[in-house]
């Protein structure tokens, strides 16, 4: 731009920032496993699993030097972790605003509007991979912001590889720093004319395509390490069509573009009110001048910002999953460096009046804070713990809930907690290669089970693959199966996280048994008996930050096992009984609100 960098004291100012927010990312981070995908992330990085799709190399490579290090929980480490990528992704949207000679201050401003934002903040107190791909899409608009020179494109290129490794997520800003490169450099490219390059104009090409398949290089990690029989590797990617199905997310690919215009429609203004919150609302309007504003003066790289803000967007909409606000992260970067370019040319020549746009920030601050600590959060570690609490030695327990077993999994083969317990994902028994898992974890369980196991994956073998099968074969094989744990071993003691009425499922699989609430699962029983449970043996500490959805629904499980337990006590007369989980459940929730 036309503005010089100031020098003096406000050079310093903007750069408190970034310690700034690391110390918010760190003091609100959670103190133990959290919901989502935290505890088979902070497993898998430990462990060197293959996680799930699109496997994530890069960041169970650096996750798995993070473990390493003796200090705190390896959950701790890991979100430290996720603290330190962020913290970089602010870092260097300062840097990208001072190489596009914006104001210093104002860049420092949007930058902590940016970090502080609820879908940076968020992913930057847990175990996440988002958090990398945001540090990495910063990174790479950096350094596209000055190809212009020859190191400058080969760095980009090399990046844009390297983002790939990550998180599909990050595709849209791969393909618009793409449309930079193209527009700015065809001569280069195409046409073979450049005076300029280091390197001969004619092999040049080799040379970015040999850069852009070493940034994909970490994807070797997958089938690499797959061949070593981790304790989990999610998808078996050990040849290339099982690669291949795995970096491309095959397993989620129906929840993709799959969604009703209606659907589509109510996730654009969701996301369009997430993104005006997260830029405070007072930037939204800078966002249009400035957009009009680069659009004259950096044509080509506001070409391919747009570009790549639009493919985000329209991805973040057509993808319908519950934890869907991290994949505005590359449209909030976009955004954000155009609300810098509207606010430069505005209020950077105020002098010292125009730091009174650090109010904004303080804004965002305390706008952001009730719902983004977690320092209290414990609810996905107290949830696992107290469904392990539940269970009587050498349970086996059916969860279809993976904020229940995700957790649970890190906990057992992390910090060896209670793995006397058998967990099964109901939900990933339906691939192939959770049977590697099962037969590794419980080979006892699978040796019984070993007849019914065969029939469904012969029947499972031609879904996967895309050859005529018959459903109601595969289902009648599942259930047999799911069955088959809890009859062909009678000593161990069944227990499943749902209700019947759940859905066909569940209603299939526990035909004529007898569900007991106990705690937080439901005892499977051949019989009428309803033992009784003590519910002090349960540990729940409601956090104190305004909930989300998600933490609210997980909470509210307490509250549906625990009434179907009063309800059942109730009916048999033990009123005692029953008033001692109504008078638990008081002290622990309604005291809370």
């Amino acid at each position: 731009m036309n503005y010089p960098v100031r020098g003096g004291w406000a050079d310093y100012l903007p750069w408190l920032v970034v310690p700034g927010v690391f110390l918010v990312y760190t003091f609100t981070r959670t103190p133990a496993v959290g919901l989502i995908d935290s505890g088979e992330l902070a497993a898998g990085c430990y462990l060197l699993n293959i996680l799930h799709p699109t496997g994530y190399p890069l960041y169970t490579l650096i996750g798995r030097l993070a473990t390493v290090i003796p200090a705190g929980t390896v959950v701790n480490r890991l979100t430290v972790l996720s603290a330190i990528f962020s913290t970089a992704g602010v870092a260097f949207f300062i840097l990208l605003g001072r190489r596009l000679r914006f104001d210093l201050a104002l860049a420092g401003v949007v930058a902590g509007v940016l970090g502080l934002s609820l879908p940076v903040w968020s992913v930057s107190t847990d175990v996440e991979v988002y958090s990398l791909t945001f540090f990495l899409i910063v990174l790479l608009w950096w350094s596209v912001s000055r190809v212009d020179t020859t190191n400058g494109i080969l760095f980009s290129v090399y990046l844009a590889g390297l983002v790939l490794t990550n998180h599909m997520s990050g595709m849209s800003a791969v393909l618009g720093a793409g449309v930079v490169l193209f527009i700015s450099q065809k001569d280069r490219l195409v046409r073979c004319r450049d005076t300029r390059l280091q390197v001969p104009a004619s092999a040049l090409m080799p040379v970015l395509l040999f850069l852009f398949f070493l940034g994909l290089s970490p994807y070797i990690f997958l089938p690499l390490r797959a061949r070593c029989e981790p304790l989990l590797v999610w998808g078996n990617p050990v040849n290339l069509e099982r690669f291949w199905w795995h970096i491309t997310g095959r397993q989620y690919q129906v929840w993709m573009f799959s969604s009703s215009w209606e659907a589509v429609l109510n996730n654009a203004r969701r996301g369009g009110l997430l993104i005006l919150g997260s830029l405070g609302y007072i930037l939204a309007p800078f966002v249009i001048y400035g957009w009009w504003r680069m659009i004259k003066q950096q044509r080509v790289l506001t070409v391919g910002l747009t570009v790549s803000a639009l493919l985000a967007f329209l991805y973040a909409v057509n993808y319908s999953i519950p934890d869907i606000e991290a994949y505005y992260i590359p449209v909030m970067v976009v955004l954000a460096l155009f609300a810098l370019a509207g606010l430069d040319g505005l209020i950077s020549r105020l002098g010292k009046l125009r730091h009174i746009s650090w109010l904004l920030v303080l804004g965002v601050f305390f706008f952001n804070y009730p719902a983004q600590n977690h320092r209290d959060d414990w609810i996905a570690y107290d949830q696992a713990m107290n469904t392990l609490n539940s269970c009587d030695s050498n349970g086996i327990v059916i969860t279809d809930w993976w904020d229940c077993y995700a957790p649970i999994f890190y906990l057992q083969w992390v910090e060896g907690v209670r793995r006397d317990v058998c967990i099964i994902d109901k939900e990933l028994l339906r691939r192939s290669w959770y049977f590697k898992y099962l037969n590794k974890a419980y080979p006892w369980l699978m040796a019984r089970s070993q007849c019914e196991a065969e029939q469904f994956l012969a029947q499972l073998d031609r879904f996967e693959h895309s050859r005529p099968y018959d459903p109601q074969a595969i289902q009648a094989g599942y259930i047999t199966l799911l069955r088959s744990f809890f009859l062909n071993n009678p000593e161990r003691p069944a227990y499943v996280t749902f209700v019947r009425e759940g859905d066909r499922d569940a209603q299939e699989l526990l035909a004529g048994f007898t569900l007991v609430p106990m705690g937080i699962v439901m005892q499977v029983r051949v019989d009428s008996l309803v033992p009784g449970f003590d519910y002090q043996r349960l540990n729940v500490r409601v956090p104190r930050r305004r909930l989300d959805e998600r933490s609210r629904f997980n909470l509210d499980r307490y509250r549906l096992f625990a009434r179907r337990r009063i309800e059942l006590l109730q009916r048999q007369g033990r009123i005692a009984e029953a008033q001692a989980v109504a008078d638990w459940f008081g002290r622990t929730f309604l005291s809370a609100e």
